[in-house]
């Protein structure tokens, strides 16, 4: 466990139980940080998607995390939107007075299809949520981590995706990427101020959204799903796929002060399935 007492987080995309950042929520507090948890627990789309947060998981998880100590806050926010990302902000700084971690969670994967057949509007809104929500969170509450003078760290979720991108899925593959590059950029801009940025690669992980994608790939391909699932773990070399808590336990060291001298780096997480060609 990592020693982040009276450390302050505020995770997105924290809406559904069994997802990336409802682990990271959960690791955060148990390692004593205190937590700001939003989600959009709106639908962000109607073209095809993985589902959406919604508020009765967020407040459930929030519940789970008072009940074991940790102080909460649980918020609605629009990552694509900067009125609500700053309402956000304001929050934070009412209720904690300070911010000294942002996970930058919040994603979406809406409408994958061929490049020639996409919506222009899921192409936009990939975008808007992944890449400008992730811009427009560090650009406004990074001046409430400055303002300590202490620091701070800030983890992007970014994806295998962005250095292998796929078939049918350009938006997101490209979401992904400008994710990356900003990681870079910013990490060489803040570190003169003691904070660090960098960025966590998961590969194929157990999630309400893989599960949406194999399902789909198996409507595709006319297989099964457990075909598709038994054939995915074949081409990972640890023969699995990575749980959410294995996203957690990362960005809970690149949170924590063992990581102070790491930034503007992006971490695969994968298994090492992008060592296999597959």
């Amino acid at each position: 466990m990592q020693n982040l007492k009276d450390k302050v987080a505020l995770v997105t995309g924290v809406g559904r139980r069994g997802g990336i950042g409802a682990a990271v929520a959960r690791r955060l507090a148990a390692d004593g940080a205190s937590l700001v948890l939003a989600d959009l627990c709106d639908a962000p789309s109607s073209l095809p998607h993985a589902g959406h947060g919604a508020w009765e998981e967020l407040t459930f998880i929030a519940g789970e995390l008072e009940t074991a100590g940790a102080p909460v806050l649980p918020l609605r926010v629009d990552v694509a939107d900067a009125r609500s990302v700053a309402a956000m902000v304001a929050q934070t700084r009412d209720r904690f007075g300070r911010l000294d971690i942002l996970v930058n969670n919040a994603g979406a994967a809406i409408g994958p299809l061929p490049v020639l057949q996409m919506a222009e509007e899921a192409w936009r809104k990939t975008l808007e949520i992944n890449a400008t929500g992730t811009f427009l969170c560090c650009k406004l509450a990074l001046p409430l981590m400055i303002q300590g003078g202490r620091g701070g760290r800030v983890i992007n979720m970014s994806s295998l995706a962005a250095r292998r991108p796929k078939p049918f899925m350009a938006a997101y593959a490209a979401s992904k990427a400008a994710v990356l590059a900003l990681t870079v950029s910013l990490a060489q801009e803040v570190g003169p101020l003691g904070i660090t940025v960098n960025a966590v690669l998961p590969g194929d992980v157990d999630t309400p959204m893989k599960q949406w994608g194999l399902q789909m790939e198996a409507a595709v391909t006319g297989h099964s799903h457990a075909q598709v699932v038994a054939d995915l773990q074949a081409r990972i070399p640890l023969g699995r796929l990575a749980t959410p808590e294995d996203v957690a336990n990362l960005v809970a060291f690149l949170a924590s002060d063992e990581a102070s001298f790491i930034t503007g780096q992006g971490y695969n997480l994968t298994g090492g399935r992008e060592w296999t060609g597959q």
